[in-house]
């Protein structure tokens, strides 16, 4: 946990990152969003820890179930969000069947899956150098491969404006 922290800001705001090693064990920060800190804080509570961590703090971020300080190791943490995700469909096919589209899709998700969706969410609406700071790519035509919204608006225009007219109104 003792690799989220906070600097202050150029307008005096504090801001919290967080440091990973990614690809290649570079490392990078980043941004832990004011949600992302709450929600830490609400974890950090029901642990009974201090609500923020401090420098150095060398409790593993995702505390394990049995075990004390040990870390969850990556196929710990994998099987994880799979039995989320499983549940999940579950769910979603107990909705009856106009949901099993839905859940034999969720079925097939992972933890690298919502990293894709995060990517695709952000370069909806961010910049995508911003984007590509975020997820670590050291070419910006890597993080190209997120952006939907150029190919939906493609796809929209051509859709109602390129018509034959066989279908009836």
């Amino acid at each position: 946990m003792g690799d989220f922290y906070w600097r202050r800001s150029a307008d005096r705001r504090e801001r919290w990152w967080l440091e990973i090693r990614g690809k290649g064990e570079r490392t990078r920060g980043i941004p832990a969003t004011d949600e992302l800190v709450s929600e830490l804080m609400r974890y950090r509570k029901a642990h009974e820890l201090s609500p923020l961590p401090r420098e150095g703090d060398i409790l593993p971020l995702l505390v394990p179930l049995i075990g004390g300080a040990r870390p969850m190791g990556r196929s710990g943490v994998h099987e994880l969000v799979k039995n989320i995700f499983r549940k999940t469909a579950v769910r979603l096919r107990a909705r009856g069947p106009d949901h099993e589209a839905a859940a034999a899709h969720v079925e097939q998700a992972s933890a690298h899956w919502m990293r894709h969706t995060a990517g695709t969410h952000q370069s909806d609406n961010m910049d995508l150098k911003v984007v590509r700071d975020n997820l670590g790519h050291a070419n910006i035509a890597t993080t190209s491969i997120y952006i939907h919204t150029e190919d939906d608006k493609r796809h929209d225009q051509t859709s109602s404006l390129h018509k034959l007219g066989w279908l009836a109104p």
